[in-house]
């Protein structure tokens, strides 16, 4: 996700220590503060429009749904009786985390005043195919409303 949200996974460090590995604990510390010195500090300010977005999508039932379903569907197969590997079922997920990402982006451009196409487009760096795509799968799922049209353009506003 905060690959996805331009924000980049090495801002993320995650490790299982015991307090028996104080040398390992050390050397972990020291990684990550090696690593935060060459990526420079994090300005969450400057990514709050996409940290916004990044939490209503991990918040959301698609991702819920899915991450619950991941083991019985890489043991056991899907209802179908197809077997997925995991590597399959992960390129999956990630797609379905990185549409939701994009339709919260899109909606949260939209709540900003964005109301057309193009507006969208510029303001969070989609090309305009993949958000008239988008948005079409949004007004389905009521998420959003065309409105009208403005200089011969469709207007959108989020419900």
């Amino acid at each position: 996700m905060l690959d996805i949200a331009g924000i980049g996974k090495e801002r993320l460090h995650l490790a299982w220590v015991s307090s028996a590995e104080a040398q390992r604990f050390a050397e972990i510390v020291t990684d990550v503060t090696e690593s935060i010195k060459n990526q420079g500090k994090f300005d969450p300010d400057s990514f709050i429009f996409e940290l916004n977005a990044a939490e209503i999508t991990l918040a959301g039932e698609t991702l819920r749904w899915l991450v619950g379903k991941e083991v019985k569907i890489t043991t056991h197969g899907d209802v179908y009786g197809r077997n997925w590997d995991k590597e399959s079922f992960e390129s999956i997920l990630d797609s379905a985390l990185e549409r939701e990402y994009q339709m919260n982006v899109i909606f949260q451009a939209i709540k900003q005043g964005c109301k057309s196409v193009r507006d969208i487009s510029s303001k969070i760096g989609l090309d305009l195919m993949r958000v008239s795509y988008l948005l079409a799968d949004m007004e389905k799922r009521s998420i959003v409303e065309f409105t009208g049209m403005e200089d011969r353009k469709p207007v959108f506003a989020a419900l």
